[in-house]
């Protein structure tokens, strides 16, 4: 490079720092507010819990920063450039909300089939004996574990006072599923109807086996997407990483990674890491637009 322009850049570094100084010294005063040690771990685990995430701010931190430190030594390594280690232990923290969205996707999958066999089972027992607490026992007892356990909940509130969609809400509002507020509405219609339900239970278990079959779809065709992402994204960093190996490993024999030792290789190697987390990060976010249905009121749930 010139040396007339490696000279300059100390000059331009030194000019910058002083306008700093003085813009600072006589700009307006700004207020800064700084987050607050003990509302930064609680915020955190709102937005978790808000996300259904199933997991503690402490144990989300720890696990980004760990990924992180990962992404943080290939970018470093691929490129030479440590400077990039900052960005790649940034990049942990999105890259571990994504993953505990696809283990919530499928927690909600396995559930979602579970209540699909649920509404047979309601279906099998009001036939034989046409009594919402035959129905509700039935499921708990024959049911899978994760919906026997809702539904035991259910028999109990109600055997204890409580009304059938009081009880239906409780669980309704802890789920937040639309498969199950649509299998709640059954249930409250079906207790309220005087004449023969079961073709209506019927009709609505096999909607319900419908909706959780199309779920699931959903869920595995967002998989691959996302993946793709995912891939698509550290994918070139691999292949520098292989690149530079060989390089090191051939005595400089290797091809492509020579410009990071020049003097604007470490400012490109940053700016690279930037948009990779940034490109990701849209990606991913853009890959999950409409995978949570927005739920619809448990219709006289709240009576």
């Amino acid at each position: 490079m010139n040396e007339s322009l490696i000279a300059l850049i100390p000059a331009l570094l030194a000019g910058g720092g002083v306008l700093a100084v003085f813009l600072g010294l006589a700009g307006p005063r700004r207020r800064v507010v700084r987050a607050q040690r003990e509302t930064l771990l609680p915020g955190i685990q709102v937005r978790l819990d808000r996300a259904r995430l199933g997991i503690s701010a402490s144990a989300y931190i720890l696990r980004s920063l760990a990924y992180g430190t990962g992404f943080g030594l290939l970018m470093g390594l691929a490129t030479g450039a440590w400077l990039t280690f900052p960005v790649g232990l940034v990049a942990g923290f999105p890259f571990v909300w994504s993953r505990l969205e696809d283990e919530r996707n499928e927690r909600l999958n396995r559930y979602h089939k579970a209540l699909a066999s649920a509404a047979d089972t309601i279906v099998n027992s009001w036939r034989v004996r046409p009594s919402m607490n035959r129905a509700l026992e039935a499921v708990a007892t024959y049911g899978q574990p994760e919906v026997a356990r809702d539904f035991e909940e259910i028999r109990a509130a109600v055997r204890g006072g409580s009304s059938l969609p009081s009880a239906l809400q409780a669980v309704a509002d802890r789920r937040q599923s639309p498969i199950f507020d649509a299998l709640a509405t059954a249930l409250i219609v079906a207790e309220e109807q005087s004449g023969e339900v079961s073709t209506m239970l019927a009709r609505h278990a096999a909607s319900t086996r419908q909706m959780a079959r199309i779920y699931e779809e959903t869920i595995d065709e967002q998989r691959g997407q996302r993946n793709d992402v995912m891939w698509g994204v550290i994918g070139p960093w691999g292949v520098m990483l292989l690149l530079r190996l060989f390089t090191i490993f051939t005595g400089g024999l290797g091809y492509g990674t020579e410009f990071f030792e020049t003097l604007p290789g470490p400012a490109a190697a940053v700016l690279a890491a930037v948009l990779t987390v940034a490109a990701y990060v849209n990606s991913r976010r853009t890959a999950s637009r409409g995978l949570v249905v927005k739920r619809v009121a448990l219709e006289r749930g709240g009576e």
